[in-house]
């Protein structure tokens, strides 16, 4: 630099010298304005964790479609893995069946069931300790709930004509334990309305409704038109018209399922409702008169206000139309004696009297004693004036064949054998049915006679009601009988048809080896 000219040097370099001085001009200014607006936002630490705030909210923005749809897909796995087993259902009925039984006047409303238990949440102002085996799980301004684990539950069936649970898939939580949340319809208002976000009710309403209708017996769901797609519901009146008119079957009231109620509100619904509602609605909006909300906003969250229940069910749709077929009805009660008692007095007057149950000593069923005396002191009657001939079912009958004496008069020409001006019917009764299997079966070995038929409880005790069925060896067809193989049948020697007027003829008896 000793022999540098100074002024050549600044010449030589003059483009570099340029750029460099404005690059400190520039980066001068810009720390001017920085330091300008770090004192508006109250110091350089303030304006550092604003800065901060800012990015991570940035970067949160442009990640939110891709975490959103991890979530969907989360949320989707944990409904469609509960709601295709039947055991959850089960559970989370049996759950509400089990705490209604031991924690009154607290009343369970919803139920959590992931892999290992089951959360019973409780609504009411006083709570019971809960026993063995729940376990209680202390909650802020709500009644605790109560845990059980899943193998622990207590094997409680809903009795017959009482306000049987009726559960339905709402929702889930996001939680790597994947709890899915059930709600029971038959608690609580009659009326259930789900408002908040337009879209995201007006899609959980045909959820809930294709639920019902896959659950209740059929005609307990009634869905007004306007809540399926594809579906012609009726008016919304005429709807509920339907379904006031719906008796409850099994302790299970009918179910609405409308997009408004019915304008003017009917007097059932505007007054207080009975302990045991006789109709349940379920209704978009707001609702009228005694009303449970479940509000659903436009992130997919479900919520039922006044609980701590908050939920996922954006997913539900799709979960249950994966799942549909496989959603279980609704647990059938216990029966009870009262319920039951109709159906064994019918059962009763079906069976014929006299029957009596099987006797322990000897092993073999028989009939009452008053049957027995009845068939002792019943007067025997022939079998032309007995009707027609019993054929059991299954059986093909032959054509009968003209009468060889049609052209011959009874009083003038007899037949052979016949006394004049006697009926042939008189001249040769029929003979007496056999007991205990007719004659031609051969004694059992070790007995001295021949072995009685065994009568089966239920059936026709009397041995001459099996006389007319074909093949039978005392019926008409057999050897004893009026058709079979004697002086008055087809093949004796009176040669004679069997008289058209005296009922059905019976088919011909298979041959006796």
């Amino acid at each position: 630099m000793n022999g540098v000219d100074p002024i050549r040097w600044i010449s030589d370099h003059r483009d570099g010298i340029i750029r460099w001085t404005l690059v400190v001009c520039v980066a001068f200014l810009l720390f001017l304005l920085v330091r300008h607006f770090a004192m508006k936002l109250g110091g350089w630490k303030a304006a550092g964790r604003r800065v901060a705030r800012e990015t991570a909210l940035t970067g949160a923005a442009f990640a939110s479609p891709a975490r959103a749809w991890l979530r969907y897909r989360r949320v989707l796995r944990i409904l469609v893995r509960r709601l295709r087993s039947p055991e959850s259902w089960r559970d989370a009925e049996r759950a509400l069946s089990a705490v209604r039984l031991v924690a009154a006047p607290a009343v369970p409303y919803a139920v959590l069931v992931d892999d290992r238990t089951v959360t019973v949440l409780l609504a009411g102002r006083h709570v019971p300790p809960a026993p063995e085996p729940w376990v209680a799980e202390a909650e802020v301004d709500h009644p605790p709930r109560w845990t059980v684990l899943r193998s622990e539950l207590p094997a409680v069936v809903p009795e017959a004509g009482l306000n049987r649970p009726v559960v339905v898939a709402i929702g889930a939580e996001d939680a790597p334990v994947g709890r899915c949340a059930f709600l029971d319809l038959a608690t609580g208002p009659p009326t259930l309305a789900l408002d908040g976000d337009e879209r995201a009710r007006a899609a959980l309403l045909p959820t809930l409704a294709a639920q019902l209708e896959r659950r209740l017996p059929p005609g307990q769901t009634v869905v007004a038109e306007g809540v399926l797609r594809g579906y012609p519901g009726e008016p919304v009146r005429e709807a509920y018209r339907r379904a006031r008119e719906t008796p409850a079957r099994l302790g299970t009231p009918p179910f609405l399922a409308a997009r408004e109620l019915p304008d003017p509100l009917p007097p059932e619904m505007a007054g207080p409702p009975a302990a045991v509602p006789a109709l349940r609605v379920l209704v978009l909006g707001s609702g009228r008169g005694y009303v449970r909300r479940l509000h659903a906003d436009r992130y997919g969250q479900l919520a039922l206000p006044g609980t701590p229940l908050l939920l996922l069910s954006h997913a539900l749709p799709r979960a249950v139309s994966r799942t549909l077929k496989r959603i279980p009805p609704v647990h059938p009660p216990a029966p009870s004696a009262d319920g039951m008692r109709p159906l064994f007095e019918e059962e009763d007057e079906a069976v014929p009297a006299g029957l009596g149950e099987a006797d322990p000593d000897e092993g073999v069923p028989t009939a009452a004693p008053a049957a027995r005396e009845t068939r002792r002191t019943a007067p025997k009657t022939s079998e032309a004036s007995a009707g027609p001939t019993p054929v059991p079912a299954g059986v093909s009958l032959p054509t009968p064949r003209p009468r060889v004496r049609a052209t011959a008069d009874p009083e003038t020409h007899p037949a052979p054998g016949i006394p004049a001006g006697q009926d042939p019917e008189r001249a040769h009764p029929p003979a007496p049915a056999p007991v205990h299997g007719g004659p031609g079966r051969p004694p059992e070995p070790g007995t001295d006679g021949p072995v009685p038929p065994v009568i089966w409880a239920g059936s026709d005790p009397d041995p001459g009601a099996w006389s007319g069925l074909v093949g039978d060896p005392g019926g008409p067809d057999g050897p004893g009988g009026p058709g079979g193989p004697g002086p008055h049948g087809p093949g004796g020697e009176q040669g004679e048809e069997p008289d058209p007027d005296a009922g059905v003829p019976s088919a011909p008896s298979p041959r006796h080896r």
